[in-house]
């Protein structure tokens, strides 16, 4: 019997889901070893806030040669934007945690048993990280 296009469809959505979950749980439970070039040092959030926003003004101070009146203006556009960077990161991970929650909805049905267990484990750990963090 030769495979019809379902048959590819639905192997490869059961692959993005086991994708999806690996990559979930590996960024849910492991440290993350790499850092964008971009992102703020490590630290307390609002530590790294303060760092990025010093570290953003005092490239711009030396790029542009600002006098003391554009730096305090830029100085505080900084920390506008600072913070509605931190608003949206807190936003991306809820939502994401959602999705991750809304993913094993969805997978659960065609899970044994003893999946099932370990999936609500992992949901129970989901949902304990949503509940702390806002």
């Amino acid at each position: 019997m030769k495979p019809t296009l379902r048959d590819y469809l639905t192997i490869a959505a059961a692959l993005l889901a086991i994708l999806l979950c690996g990559y979930g749980v590996g960024f849910l439970v492991g440290e993350r070893t790499t850092r964008s070039r971009l992102a703020p040092p490590p630290g307390g959030a609002d530590e790294r806030q303060n760092d990025w926003e010093s570290a953003t003004l005092e490239r711009l101070c030396a790029e542009l040669d600002l006098t003391p009146e554009q730096r305090e203006r830029v100085r505080g556009e900084i920390g506008k934007s600072a913070r509605n960077i931190a608003r949206t990161r807190a936003r991306a991970v809820q939502e994401y945690r959602k999705e991750l929650l809304d993913l094993h909805r969805r997978i659960e049905p065609g899970l044994t048993e003893k999946q099932r267990l370990q999936m609500e484990e992992s949901r129970r750990r989901l949902e304990n990280s949503l509940d702390k963090s806002g």
